[in-house]
């Protein structure tokens, strides 16, 4: 019940806030269905840093950030393992 209570809050927080929370997101899903000891900052900032790395791919590698965190929206940590690999394999 309390991952359920911490996704919503995550999907709150990103229609609330918009594209640039997509990373934190993403880490907060991490560390609630992963790793509880995650640095939830240093995951987004690592995000954020890979997007900026390669100006020729920065739109695109957004996009991914986007998608992956909109696949993660309102499911459980169960069915982001099962619906999601996809959206987000590959994005650090």
């Amino acid at each position: 019940m309390s991952r359920l209570i911490a996704l919503a809050a995550c999907a709150s927080v990103l229609l609330l806030t918009g594209c640039s929370n997509n990373a934190d997101a993403i880490c907060d899903y991490r560390k609630e269905c992963f790793d509880s000891d995650l640095n939830t900052g240093a995951c987004a900032d690592k995000i954020g840093a890979w997007e900026e790395e390669k100006e020729s791919e920065q739109d695109e590698r957004r996009e991914r950030t986007s998608e992956c965190a909109e696949c993660l929206a309102d499911r459980t940590c169960a069915e982001v393992v099962a619906s999601c690999i996809g959206d987000c394999f590959g994005i650090p």
